[in-house]
């Protein structure tokens, strides 16, 4: 019994030690996943949304997106993460990471009742409204709009 309750304080603990890139590491990875597929694009557009976010290369992209996999596998609860987010994300960056999950959710072009109720539940956890998620929307559509066109026009 002391074993469980000792367990509850260490991943608490291991809570106050997640950053907040890494907790949107972990909810970018978790959008990415909950079609249950994990696609190739969808892991390039997370490194590519870090690298941007972080302002800094793409291998520390590459590493956050890494711990951010560990961390969606480990971590279960999204109001943990989400709170991680709202403690250390101004209110106003938050739109952006909406718009963000947004983006991972369309990337596929199929869009699941669980990725609509993974949003649902996320834009709410992290205190932005249902018109604020919806322009978010539009606009990661806008976003996979043009760079659709701009692969068409290399190819």
């Amino acid at each position: 019994m002391w074993h469980k309750i000792l367990k509850i304080f260490d991943s608490e603990q291991e809570m106050n030690d997640i950053t907040g890139a890494e907790a949107i590491a972990a909810i970018l990875v978790r959008a990415a996943k909950t079609d249950g597929v994990y696609t190739e694009s969808e892991i390039r557009l997370i490194d590519t949304i870090l690298s941007k976010q972080m302002q800094f290369g793409i291998e520390n992209a590459l590493k956050l997106r890494s711990r951010g996999e560990i961390l969606e596998r480990e971590i279960n609860d999204n109001v943990q993460l989400t709170r991680i987010i709202k403690n250390e994300i101004p209110y106003e960056n938050r739109h952006e990471l909406v718009q963000q999950l947004w983006q991972i959710i369309m990337d596929d072009e199929i869009r699941t009742p669980e990725e609509n109720k993974l949003m649902r539940v996320l834009v709410h956890l992290l205190g932005i409204n249902d018109v604020q998620s919806a322009k978010a929307r539009s606009k990661a559509l806008m976003l996979k709009k043009q760079k659709t066109n701009l692969t068409q026009k290399e190819h």
